[in-house]
């Protein structure tokens, strides 16, 4: 018979026997940050509020960014001793950074909370995986271009030589001088991006007329028409063989280069944006949908909604979540920088205080969410830090610079969802970039309390294309400490002399770098804003019993 806790049909999981209000609560935490390979380091950085950024080199040093601590070597024992010998070296040989550092965290998660592994595997499928990335990795996508078009410069190269391209013969020596020909690259000068252009023009012009190329290629399509029989599994192996060994003849024949179409590495496929939920989906054998959601700066929220609305109406029980970026590339930095938004130089811009710029910055953060109902029936205990509400929306205005309706539209949502006011909040996560935005972002909190916290750390991790939002609801939630009714708040690692003027005019109770102390008799009241290049902003709340 099957246990009640395994049963999809159990009624721990039964949509027809849940309210809205269902209590969903966070299990398991993992981090990785600039300075951090894990949640104890992240901390340790919390509370110190110094800046874990550093010039990136590939630039020069002109601008800081913030580059992950994480060795995925550190997970080898954990995941051999749950799959086959081989799964670590094909995820670290294949998976791409983002993916692994997906894992990584996902692996901390579990670890975090005694017993939270077994207790999802009591209630799979009813558990669903999502994570959501900025770029994914977009040096990936470099690579295999970079490989394509070196593999498509050689090629036309070589088909558009005179030996094998009779067209070209004869347009050279005046028999039959072809109009349409472009400009011939001799005419530039010499070491010049011109002629380069030029020859790159002239080769694929006359590639496309080689002779010798149309025999190749019917060649070619005699081998790839090989195909399997009635006889499946033996067939199989016979036609592998025999377009081995037709490749290797037609390769002898014409010592021609790898053509395009077999230069790009295969590993390119395991970058795509579902590929952490997947990998993590299959790591930890959750059976519920894995899936991506991206959502550039608000990612994280975006993320925690999904989570929420599934376990509130029923449909899951729990849900692993996350974001993760790439170590930031320079063409990543280059990009930032032509949109005016990030800092240069070796000065950290330090929100709400000089409004200079951001930093861009890499790693990933999973959160492990699941509804109290089941997890008291199993035994597994929560960190007791409730969500109570997650409002979504979009500017529809700029895809850069937020709007005021947009954002405040998702604070009502959230607000609403949790079934408090903004006089309930005690203490505030602000996205503050560290750019002039720090200042309007004000506007969209004038009904929060004279007396809320507000907090700003990207000075600290830098800016995480989506994982931002991750690191600063973790930093925000694990950085008090009760004793009764009374939170102690850790700084944001600002210093109160360095706040911008106008900052200081707003008149808003600012954590700086010393530690505050607030009287919450029924749990501490935590609220977090991010907003996304595209216009699209999230409102976490949370509490803290």
């Amino acid at each position: 018979m099957v246990s009640p806790v395994n049963s999809p049909a159990s009624t721990l999981g039964s949509a027809t026997t849940l309210q809205n209000k269902r209590k969903v609560s966070l299990y398991g935490v993992g981090v990785t940050s600039p300075g951090a390979a894990n949640l104890r380091e992240f901390m340790t950085l919390v509370h110190e509020g110094k800046p874990a950024l550093s010039p990136i080199e590939e630039l020069q040093g002109a601008f800081l960014v913030g580059t992950p601590k994480f060795d995925f070597e550190v997970y080898r024992e954990w995941i051999s001793q749950r799959h086959a010998p081989n799964k670590f070296s094909q995820l670290s040989d294949k998976g791409f950074s983002h993916v692994r550092m997906a894992i990584g965290t996902s692996i901390d998660a579990l670890e975090s909370n005694p017993g939270l592994e077994e207790a999802l595997k009591k209630i799979d499928p009813r558990v669903f995986v999502c994570y959501g990335s900025g770029f994914g990795d977009i040096q990936a996508y470099f690579n295999g271009h970079d490989e394509y078009k070196m593999a498509e410069r050689s090629w036309h190269k070589f088909w558009a030589h005179p030996e094998r391209n009779s067209a070209l013969a004869e347009h050279i020596n005046g028999k039959r001088v072809d109009p349409q020909a472009p400009e011939s690259p001799t005419t530039f000068e010499i070491d010049t991006p011109e002629r380069a252009a030029a020859w790159d023009k002239w080769n694929s012009f006359w590639c496309e007329k080689s002779d010798g190329l149309k025999e190749y290629l019917r060649e070619f399509n005699e081998m790839e028409s090989i195909t399997i029989g009635a006889d499946v599994a033996t067939d199989k192996l016979n036609v592998i063989r025999a377009k081995s060994k037709a490749k290797k003849a037609l390769q002898d024949k014409w010592k021609n280069p790898v053509p395009p179409w077999e230069a790009v590495n295969a590993n390119l496929l395991w970058n795509l944006p579902n590929a952490p939920a997947a990998q993590v989906s299959m790591l930890h054998g959750i059976h519920g949908v894995s899936y991506a959601a991206i959502g550039a700066c608000a990612t994280f929220g975006l993320v925690l909604s999904q989570a929420l609305e599934g376990i509130r109406t029923g449909k899951y029980d729990a849900a692993i979540v996350g974001t993760t970026d790439l170590p930031p590339p320079p063409e990543l930095v280059a990009g930032f920088n032509a949109a005016k938004v990030l800092a240069a130089g070796c000065d950290v811009g330090v929100p709400l205080c000089n409004l200079r710029g951001t930093h861009v910055a890499g790693g990933a953060c999973t959160w492990i969410l699941a509804a109290d109902d089941v997890m008291e029936k199993i035994g597994q205990k929560s960190f007791g830090i409730e969500l109570l509400g997650v409002g979504l929306s979009s500017d529809a205005e700029h895809i850069i610079t937020p709007s005021l309706e947009g954002p405040k539209l998702c604070i009502r949502d959230a607000f609403s969802q949790a079934g408090i006011t903004p006089k309930d909040v005690h203490t505030w996560d602000m996205h503050a970039t560290g750019t002039p935005g720090d200042w309007s972002e004000f506007k969209l909190i004038e009904d929060l309390p004279s007396s809320t916290i507000i907090t700003a750390r990207k000075g600290i991790f830098g800016h995480g294309m989506a994982t931002c939002g991750g690191w600063e609801l973790t930093a925000q939630l694990f950085s008090t400490n009760r004793s009764g009714t009374i939170y102690k708040l850790l700084g944001s690692g600002i210093e109160s002399s360095r706040v911008h003027p106008s900052i200081r005019e707003v008149g808003r109770t600012l954590a700086t770098d010393k530690p505050m102390t607030v009287d919450a008799p029924n749990g501490l009241v935590c609220g977090k804003l991010s907003m996304g290049i595209g216009g699209i902003s999230s409102c976490v709340l949370t509490k803290i019993h």
